[in-house]
């Protein structure tokens, strides 16, 4: 794992305490025509996490894990690397999503850090305040 996908789990971490799980049965995508893939961690057992930090075309592509994962509240959380524009990248994840869930079951939200420049308490508040409007209590 990058620095910035670590920077990422910290500030879910940060945000969500022990209801972040970053790992195991939960965060695995099973695949009709078989397969599987794994996200990057569940929030109060109802909510999916996908962390990003690469190209828009790769967010893209890990957005369809997010989109076929159980759960049916979603959190996209971008962090603004190696994106060449990450508010177009975002408002494209947006419009994707929306196609496939209903708005008030998905956010989209852009960290002001990285793994590189951590802004943990203003990103740990963003992360917070998403999952607080997708039925996450504290």
């Amino acid at each position: 794992m990058g620095v910035h996908e670590e920077y990422g789990r910290q500030v879910m971490q940060a945000a969500a305490g022990s209801t972040y799980s970053p790992g195991g049965a939960s965060t695995i995508v099973e695949y009709e025509a078989g397969g599987s893939a794994r996200i990057d961690g569940t929030v109060h057992s109802s909510v999916a996490v996908e962390i990003e930090s690469r190209t828009g075309k790769q967010v893209r592509g890990a957005l369809v894990d997010l989109i076929f994962h159980s759960y049916r509240k979603k959190l996209l959380v971008l962090i603004p690397m190696h994106m060449h524009n990450v508010e177009t990248v975002a408002d494209q994840c947006r419009s994707v999503l929306k196609r496939f869930v209903a708005a008030g079951d998905f956010r989209v939200v852009v960290l002001a850090g990285t793994g590189h420049d951590p802004k943990l308490v203003k990103d740990e508040a963003v992360i917070r305040a998403a999952l607080r409007e997708l039925g996450c209590n504290f």
